[in-house]
Order: structure tokens, then C-alpha cells, then sequence
């Protein structure tokens, strides 16, 4: 089982029902269609290490991919405060596979994920709609009826996904910044850091022009990121006189990590980064929304 780090509840409930109703829940199939039919309904934690035993206890249990399944998993209201912790803890836990995990990368690159699935398949019990004999027409529900819900991912995953994506494929860094470029701006900055926090797998050309993007940046943290870069590529001093031309008094403090490399007109050099038909089988859709 995997264990959390001693980060607990503010308070702990004895009795977490939202917790006890999704493990008892039998194969992924169900699983999805019970998180399809409530985002957030099982209450509010913390420990991440939950969702990844759900995740170890239902893998290839379904018809649905894995990475699906992660998805509606992590995009669930339950762990949506720690939602930084939890991708980095589904990463390294091996419950998916490098592919899967690729997949789950670029559904969270989209603004947002829309999964369309039949409703009497998450809702068999249909729909009590009392209409009375002066009303409009009642809506039918029948097989044949669709759903539609749509997932909008924190941004932390979208950082994880930017940084995993650009680093499977660092050609792609064109395309990412376009696609991640229509994002709201919350979720467009945390997809930048996402980038920067992968660019040292970029060719040098295409690492200046995402520095100087990451520079541009109106999130703090994000130029304190780009400065890392900066650091690597041209030294420590380029990078402190740019960090102490910036209006923003945490960047003006950025300094170069203990452990440095030695750059091009400097001693100093890399820094640290600040910190993340009939069938038994459901017909779901699944689209990211660009």
C-alpha cells in the first residue's frame, strides 16, 4: 500500500464515508461511472495516498483505459487541494504505465475534458420527472439518450503535464505553447512552469525562447523558474542583474542555488527551481476541449 508523508488532516474524521463508499466499489468500470455521476460528492482529504490505492486496487479490473480512469480519478472533487502531491505520487507508484501516464498528460492539456457517455448507463435508474397534465412534454430517457460532463483540471496538473509532455517529445514545445497559450490565465501560467520546469531537455535556441517567455510572465514564481534557465544558459550574474531589475520584490531575491555548475561568464551557474449496439461495455467519448 502506499503510505503518505506525515502531512495530516486538519481534522481527522473517524468515520470518512465518502472514503469507505469508494473502496468498496468493484472494478473500474463502476468506479468511473460512479465518479461520472458525482465529481463532489465524497467529502474532502488530503491524503493523496488514498486515490492511489483505489487507483492499485481497481487497475485492469474494466473495459475503460487506466489512463481514463486516472483521470476522472485525480480530477475528483475529494482531492482537488492536493492535487500537486497526488499526479506526483500516481506518477511514481507504477499503478499506470508510461504511455498511460503520456495520455493522462495530454488530456489535461486541453481547457478542459469533455467525456460523453450514456446517461442510463452512470444514472440506471433514470430520472423521476413529475410533470403534470398542463405541462410541457416530459423528457424521455431511453438507450439511446447521451450525457455529457466536462472535467476542467487544477492547475498543478496542468504543470505536471507540460513538463511531462515536453520532455517526451521537446519538439512539440511550438504546439504546447499554442495549446496551453488558450488557457485561462491561472492554468496558462502553471502550464508555462510546466514547460520551464522541462526545458533543459530543449536544444539551447528553443530553451532561450521559452526563458524569455517564462520572463514575460505575470506570476512570480514563474519568472523566478525562468531565471533558473537564464542562470544555466548565461551564468549567475546575467541572470541576479535581470532578477534585480524586476518590480517584484520575491524575484528581485532569487539567487543562484548552493550547488551550482559553472556557466559562460560566470563561476556560477545552474540554480535551484522554486516549487509542480448491446454491450456490457460503456460507449464513452472522450475529448479534451483546446
Amino acid at each position: 500500500m502506499w503510505t503518505d508523508s506525515p502531512w495530516q488532516e486538519e481534522q481527522f474524521l473517524d468515520e470518512d464515508h465518502g472514503l469507505a463508499e469508494l473502496s468498496a466499489i468493484e472494478g473500474a468500470d463502476e468506479l468511473c461511472r460512479r465518479l461520472l455521476e458525482s465529481t463532489w460528492g465524497w467529502g474532502s482529504s488530503s491524503r493523496c495516498a488514498e486515490a492511489v490505492d483505489l487507483l492499485a486496487a481497481v487497475r485492469g479490473t474494466g473495459t475503460l483505459p487506466d489512463a481514463f480512469v486516472a483521470m476522472l480519478v485525480c480530477t475528483c472533487g475529494r482531492w482537488a487541494r492536493v492535487t500537486a502531491k497526488l499526479i506526483r505520487a500516481v506518477e511514481v507508484s507504477g499503478v499506470l504505465t508510461s504511455s498511460d501516464l503520456d495520455e493522462l498528460a495530454e488530456s489535461f492539456l486541453g481547457e478542459e475534458v469533455v467525456v460523453k457517455y450514456p446517461f442510463l448507463w452512470a444514472s440506471p435508474r433514470g430520472l423521476d420527472l413529475s410533470v403534470s397534465d398542463d405541462g410541457p412534454p416530459g423528457f424521455v430517457v431511453d438507450e439511446h439518450t447521451m450525457a455529457e460532463t466536462r472535467r476542467r483540471p487544477e492547475p498543478p496538473l496542468r504543470r505536471w503535464a507540460a513538463a511531462r509532455s515536453l520532455r517526451s517529445d521537446p519538439g512539440r514545445l511550438d504546439d504546447l505553447l499554442a495549446c496551453t497559450g488558450a488557457l485561462p490565465p491561472r492554468h496558462r501560467e502553471a502550464a508555462l512552469h510546466g514547460l520551464l520546469d522541462a526545458s533543459d531537455a530543449l536544444e539551447n535556441g528553443d530553451r532561450r525562447q521559452l526563458i524569455r517567455r517564462g520572463l514575460r510572465s505575470g506570476v512570480a514564481s514563474v519568472r523566478r523558474s525562468a531565471l533558473d534557465g537564464l542562470c544555466e544558459l548565461d551564468g549567475a550574474d546575467t541572470a541576479l542583474r535581470r532578477a534585480r531589475a524586476d518590480t517584484n520584490r520575491a524575484v528581485r531575491a532569487w539567487r543562484p542555488a548552493s550547488t551550482v555548475a559553472s556557466g559562460p561568464g560566470s563561476a556560477s551557474g545552474q540554480a535551484g527551481s522554486v516549487s509542480g449496439a448491446e454491450s456490457n461495455e460503456p460507449d464513452i467519448a472522450l475529448r479534451s476541449r483546446p
